[in-house]
């Protein structure tokens, strides 16, 4: 008995020596991207409004959107981008990820990349009601966050993905062009 505790104990710990490294690494890794992105946050947290826009559809108000930036004006390349979304109705979180879906496959998202994204917003985005405010923060095209009422949620470190969430608002393929204008500031 005590040589099959001594085989067993020596055959599992590298186990978990090797399983207690790949979460350490792994919490080190997300802890210093959260110091990264507070640290980013706090340099920018006076951004400024680009422009905004409501969302109406027939009669319904949906939501009110505002586009932010460092300068307050828009281009493309320049980082960090700011969306806040606050909604005029309640909308399950079911709903809100297949709007979105609708909208990548909309603006040209390659299929196979769908569902790669999608499961960052399935994992991150409550249902909202009237007058939730749903807000995203682009720190680059692989870099990026949700903030729930301000609260900050997962981070997402997801290829491609800030750049296809933000492009349903602000490609040139979208399907609201009135409301980029107005998000991009093009009529100022």
């Amino acid at each position: 008995m005590k040589v099959y505790t001594l085989l067993l104990c020596i055959v599992l710990t590298p186990l978990s020596v090797s399983s207690a490294q790949f979460e350490s690494d792994s919490i080190e890794k997300e802890q210093v991207n959260v110091n990264l992105l507070q640290a980013y946050d706090n340099k920018h947290t006076e951004l400024q409004m680009v422009g905004e826009a409501d969302m109406d559809l027939l009669w319904f108000s949906i939501y009110s959107a505002r586009l932010m930036s460092v300068d307050g004006d828009y281009q493309h390349s320049q980082l960090p981008l700011k969306l806040e979304i606050q909604y005029h109705r309640d909308i399950e979180a079911e709903d809100l990820i297949e709007a979105t879906v609708d909208q990548w496959q909309h603006i040209g998202i390659a299929n196979q990349d769908i569902p790669r994204l999608q499961q960052q917003i399935e994992q991150a985005w409550p249902d909202v009601k009237e007058g939730d405010k749903l807000s995203f923060m682009m720190h680059s095209d692989d870099l990026g966050q949700f903030y729930y009422n301000d609260k900050p949620l997962p981070i997402i470190e997801e290829p491609g993905f800030s750049k296809a969430f933000l492009g349903i608002w602000l490609s040139e393929q979208t399907s609201r062009p009135e409301l980029r204008e107005q998000l991009i500031g093009a009529n100022k």
